[in-house]
């Protein structure tokens, strides 16, 4: 009796899927956002349970398609199946920064940074951000004028502060 083995076994799926998703990070990493979607939406058909590949994935769409809803949904489901994983929950934060939403991608990058404050990508966010102080007048709104002169004036004097220390 001859052994027959079908060629798409889950572990050759598995590899595949993995090759994939390795080409699209490493377009990622080139800026060819096109290229790796076309990679990871081989990996998601392949392996659509895999966290990693469906955030990226989402986020890949929001760079691509700027179709956000979409994308934060794929996020989000890779996070209820990975909840604490930095880099699922920083892929979030950007897609949620791509959509002009700063206070929810920010506070995506600080709860990834406190599930692992050695990760590289939550500290690299948060430091892109920037760190934004109250308003010196909080019962104005951050953009009214005096608001905006008194933080430039702060923000000249701690200048000058630091330079004779």
């Amino acid at each position: 009796m001859a052994l027959v083995l079908d060629i798409d076994t889950p572990a050759e799926t598995t590899l595949e899927a993995q090759s994939h998703y390795n080409r699209a990070i490493e377009n990622i990493s080139r800026n060819n956002y096109r290229k790796a979607l076309d990679h990871l939406t081989q990996a998601v058909h392949a392996v659509p349970t895999n966290p990693m590949y469906l955030s990226s994935f989402g986020f890949c769409i929001a760079y691509v398609e700027r179709d956000f809803e979409r994308a934060i949904r794929l996020c989000r489901q890779a996070l209820k199946r990975k909840p604490l994983d930095p880099v699922l929950r920083v892929n979030l934060g950007k897609v949620y920064r791509m959509c002009g939403d700063s206070h929810l991608a920010h506070s995506e990058f600080l709860l990834a940074h406190r599930l692992d404050n050695c990760h590289p990508a939550p500290a690299t966010e948060l430091q892109r951000m920037g760190i934004r102080r109250p308003p010196i007048l909080p019962f104005l709104s951050r953009s009214n004028w005096c608001n905006r002169y008194l933080g430039r004036v702060r923000a000249t004097v701690e200048r000058g502060l630091r330079r004779t220390v």
